[in-house]
């Protein structure tokens, strides 16, 4: 019972902080996805795809995701230049 407390209590704490930040209005995956990005040098959506966190969501649901982020201008996207096809995900920081 005592882990479920804890649990509550750092869902709590979480909640705040995603106030503070301005991130309350996304959706958990979104919130999910954009902390991939902060956390990962040179995310794409593929190493999000691949990370076991994520193989509960599907790759429809990632990509829709991202696109939520990139027109509200949270992250940009830009080309690899090891791989043209990936496109390099980055925390805009505005």
């Amino acid at each position: 019972m005592n882990a479920l407390k804890k649990l509550f209590e750092l869902r709590a704490s979480l909640d705040v902080y995603e106030r503070e930040l301005g991130f309350d209005q996304l959706s958990e995956v979104e919130k999910s996805v954009l902390e991939f990005v902060m956390h990962q040098k040179d995310a794409t959506i593929t190493a999000i795809t691949k990370n076991q966190y994520f193989a509960k969501y599907s790759l429809s649901t990632i990509k829709r995701a991202v696109g939520v982020l990139l027109s509200e201008d949270i992250i940009s996207a830009t080309q690899s230049d090891v791989d043209r096809r990936a496109m390099i995900l980055r925390y805009t920081n505005k």
